[in-house]
């Protein structure tokens, strides 16, 4: 965006860690960038002005993982822990093929909800298991038409689904195997392919959108596959984004498959380092975590998904003792079912509390708050760029509205933000300099008429598509429930 934007006399909260500040203050933006911070600073500029009187700003908040693809899936589903949840919602038989703008829509409605709820940074790990480039071209351009800064991922699944399970080859019916290895899939190779044609085409497109790696999980993915992915993240400096540990079911199969935890087993691919955020990282050992620590990596939170599918909860008070970035995101919205990260930041800010009498260990809506912010930005490599509002930094700003009941009286923003208002709080939202939200109207889509279209695309989904998702789901079911009650009867290696 060309020119000078004033955000004027605004309660900041900065959002530097134990540095955090509230003055009533000009912030002024030339092009994607802020240039000063101060009181009266505005005066001293030429340009649009956004009225901050009556507002709070705070950095943009950073959803550091979420899958758009879900979008025509909220409230599909209840009381189905995760693997037999994956064979109602991504069935081997009867997967979905979209047209392109269905692709688009769907993905717009995420983008929308994520706007409206203050985000301005999403890390979506966009799961396509035909693993072509249609979908995902349509996710990105949905993002880019939307004016968010989007890091979305290459997802690789390159192992069949006997691999990827205990007891497969034992509860699966062979004839069920059989016919999904001659369904095919893409290869270690292909999946390279589709990444260098996903990076070449979007990386750094309009500033904005970045291409992430992302093996699905370590157990998804042949050591061809996951040793190629170490490589790429280095060469390129880009980061690795992997679902790891989100079950009790993956710790035993750990064991299982490789004989050693699945942190030991990615540290022996070289997977782990300061590139590398793990999801969900929630059924860790000590050693795990000493790993983890050791190697600079970070994690992603997921508490509304985590409690939905009943995973556990992830150790984030030991994860910060021992100098490991947490960020924090919803999931996918057919787990969360959301892309309001305020839903998850209140969420974080209260899972920890229960059943611990050592208060002093609970997670702070503070620490919270640094989740949804700058260890974000952190887990995207992109700390000195997003996360927090100073000189030098992107300008992703959001304005909230003192007058939210939330906020009256006016107490702690931060902890009125986790435990007292909503996301309609959110008033105004700055991407990169360019306001993308101003008094709750979308500026960048007409939304309105996305609603409409994308209400009709999710009806037809629902018909057209649905019934050959069920018919598929019941074909795996009993044989996913057979392993999910073994997981939970057999006990965990020590």
């Amino acid at each position: 965006m060309a020119g000078t934007l004033i955000v004027k006399d605004g309660l900041v909260v900065r959002g530097a860690a134990g540095a955090r500040r509230y003055e009533t203050v000009d912030i002024v933006v030339e092009g994607a960038h802020i240039s000063a911070i101060g009181p009266g600073k505005g005066r001293e500029y030429d340009g649009t002005v956004v009225d901050a009187s009556n507002g709070i700003v705070m950095p943009g908040l950073v959803n550091a993982h979420l899958h758009s693809n879900e979008g025509f899936q909220q409230g599909a589903y209840d009381n189905l822990p995760l693997e037999i949840w994956l064979g109602e919602s991504y069935p081997p038989f009867g997967f979905p093929i979209l047209t392109e703008r269905d692709y688009y829509l769907r993905t717009m409605l995420a983008a929308i909800e994520s706007i409206r709820a203050g985000v301005t940074t999403v890390q979506d790990d966009y799961v396509h298991p035909p693993a072509t480039p249609d979908a995902m071209d349509a996710a990105i351009r949905a993002y880019a038409d939307a004016g968010l800064r989007a890091w979305v991922t290459v997802d690789m699944w390159d192992q069949p689904l006997r691999a990827c399970l205990p007891w497969a080859d034992e509860l699966i019916p062979e004839a069920i195997h059989d016919e999904l290895a001659a369904m095919g899939g893409a290869d270690a190779d292909a999946q390279t392919a589709l990444f260098e044609r996903q990076f070449e085409r979007w990386h750094g497109h309009d500033g904005r959108i970045r291409i992430v790696l992302a093996p699905c999980g370590p157990q998804r993915c042949t050591p061809d596959l996951l040793r190629r992915i170490a490589a790429l993240s280095e060469e390129r400096d880009i980061p690795i984004h992997c679902h790891t540990l989100e079950t009790r079911l993956q710790a035993i199969h750990a064991q299982q498959a490789w004989g050693m935890t699945a942190v030991a087993f990615m540290e022996s691919m070289g997977l782990l380092g300061p590139r590398s955020t793990l999801v969900h990282a929630i059924w860790l050992t000590e050693d795990d975590i000493a790993r983890l620590s050791g190697h600079g990596c970070s994690a992603v939170h997921n508490p509304l998904s985590n409690m939905k599918l009943g995973s556990g909860t992830c150790p984030v008070r030991k994860l910060l003792d021992a100098g490991i970035d947490v960020a924090l995101g919803t999931d996918g919205l057919a787990t969360s079912d959301t892309a309001d990260l305020v839903e998850a930041i209140r969420a974080a800010s209260l899972i920890h509390k229960p059943g611990n009498p050592d208060h002093e260990s609970w997670v702070s809506a503070d620490e919270v708050f640094d989740m949804a912010t700058s260890a974000g930005a952190r887990t995207g490599l992109m700390a000195d760029e997003t996360g927090r509002i100073e000189p030098g930094m992107r300008a992703d700003l959001i304005l909230l509205d003192r007058n939210h009941w939330g906020f009256v009286p006016l107490v702690d923003p931060i902890r009125q933000l986790a435990f007292s208002a909503t996301s309609e709080a959110v008033k105004t939202s700055i991407v990169d300099g360019r306001v993308v939200m101003l008094d709750r109207k979308i500026l960048t889509v007409d939304e309105d008429a996305l609603r409409d279209e994308i209400r009709e695309a999710g009806e037809r989904y629902l018909r057209d598509c649905v019934p050959a998702m069920e018919a598929g789901a019941r074909r795996l079911a009993p044989a996913l429930e057979a392993i999910y009650r073994r997981a939970q009867a057999t006990r965990l290696p020590t």
